[in-house]
């Protein structure tokens, strides 16, 4: 009895920021043995704009870029966004120009993919381009990237310049089938549409023996003129999110695709807005946005960012000057937390007790992301035993603050991270952990 006695005292003690765990409401999240789903190595990943390869964005002489990518890695690049479309190959081209992208462009992102151990989503311009020279710049591509080629895309949100399904399929296919007739063995992913998912089923239907590897949408909340940080926070419960990531699981279910990704998605279109996109807030919502692509057994989702020349992408995981990294935002917060967690089966959890409170598991470790003006205290069990745990605490003084640490430690411009994780009792398949407001945990178990 005293034994026991003491492990309630010790359990109840697990502090953070100094409050009382007997003074924050409880809550117990039940995180479900079973799964259906599961979070592989390269789940959550960037997406950049393709005109920044001929920039010299990617450059294997960018060690800040390449240690801020190998810190949330290995992943996926994915290289596309509008300006896929107004981006040209010339094969002949000295690169270093954004307006085309010419060989020596390619060979220096495929030595910085390499520095990264990434993997590569690589768009082509459909819009303003010929099947011929679109074949021309794949089997250089191929041939650059070897195996961190992972599928060609082909143009950018065609709902919006096509006006049917059956006029876009036909160009695609024409561009596909040059490009197999020099890549034999490339592989494909669309239809990439954007905040829609009306035509993916005819298109998986149609392509699925046409070396299609993904099925792809884009997704955003909404316009960044309509941006606000409730909003943001409540647009994975209902809405075109989820209803996005039902109708991508439902397509290749009966379609029989390899895997379904978000390959551009952030908060609002048009850059986001500043004090919402690139604020704590952000990384909350980013984990409950990964958490239900992953609960839909989506394979991933491709974060928007970089530099634009279109409009300041406020929403930026990592926040640029230049060609420069200069530091990260909330969304890389969020995206390195999920990585933390590591790769294994997604698990559902219940939360009972709390609201605006989320929950679920990967592998034997768990997630509490805390949206609400109060802290908990959590009283959390696992979906198998533990001996022991440690727990990553997200935080930042405000929702709106962008002044965010992940178990103490903030992360620099060049990549430096040294959290401090707290080591937590675990009685069996049990751990009570506090959850500070408008934060969230991280449960890293061991046995």
């Amino acid at each position: 009895m005293r034994r026991a006695a003491v492990l309630a005292t010790v359990l109840s003690l697990i502090v953070f920021g100094g409050a009382s765990a007997t003074a924050a409401p409880a809550i117990t999240v039940s995180v479900d043995p079973a799964s259906n789903s599961q979070v592989a190595t390269g789940f959550a990943g960037f997406s950049y704009e393709k005109d920044r390869v001929g920039a010299g964005m990617f450059d294997p002489k960018s060690s800040d870029l390449i240690s801020l990518f190998r810190l949330l890695g290995p992943s996926v690049l994915r290289l596309g966004g509008n300006l896929v479309d107004m981006t040209s190959w010339n094969p002949k081209g000295s690169g270093g120009s954004e307006k085309e992208v010419a060989p020596p462009d390619v060979t220096r992102l495929a030595a910085f993919v390499k520095a990264t151990g990434w993997k590569v989503i690589y768009g082509i311009n459909l819009k303003t381009n010929t099947a011929s020279n679109a074949a021309d710049e794949a089997q250089f591509a191929a041939k650059a990237l070897g195996g961190a080629l992972i599928a060609f895309e082909i143009g950018n949100e065609p709902n919006v310049y096509f006006k049917t399904e059956a006029e876009y399929e036909a160009k695609f296919t024409s561009f596909t089938k040059a490009i197999k007739a020099k890549v034999p063995g490339a592989k494909f992913d669309g239809p990439g549409e954007a905040n829609k998912t009306t035509w993916v089923d005819e298109f998986a239907k149609n392509q699925k023996k046409n070396s299609l590897k993904i099925i792809s949408t884009h997704l955003y909340i909404a316009k960044n003129t309509n941006a606000s940080i409730p909003d943001m926070l409540a647009s994975n419960s209902s809405g075109r999110l989820p209803n996005a990531e039902k109708a991508m699981q439902k397509a290749r279910s009966a379609n029989g695709i390899p895997q379904w990704r978000v390959t551009e998605a952030n908060s609002y279109f048009h850059g986001g807005a500043a004090g919402v996109s690139d604020v704590q807030a952000a990384a909350l919502w980013s984990l409950d946005f990964m958490s239900g692509i992953a609960s839909r057994q989506g394979s991933g989702v491709n974060f928007h960012g970089g530099t634009s020349t279109q409009f300041p992408l406020h929403y930026s995981p990592i926040k640029h000057s230049g060609l420069k990294p200069v530091g990260v935002q909330g969304v890389y917060y969020g995206e390195l937390l999920w990585k933390l967690a590591g790769s294994g089966a997604y698990h559902a959890a219940t939360v009972t007790g709390g609201t605006d409170i989320t929950a679920w598991g990967i592998g034997n470790n768990a997630f509490v992301n805390n949206k609400s003006a109060s802290a908990v205290n959590a009283t959390i069990t696992l979906p198998s035993n533990a001996s022991k745990a440690s727990v990553y605490l997200l935080t930042a003084p405000a929702l709106d603050s962008t002044a965010i640490t992940i178990a103490g430690s903030n992360v620099s411009g060049s990549a430096e991270f040294k959290p401090a994780p707290k080591a937590v009792t675990v009685s069996g398949t049990k751990t009570v952990v506090d959850v500070p407001a408008h934060s969230a945990v991280l449960v890293v178990s061991s046995s």
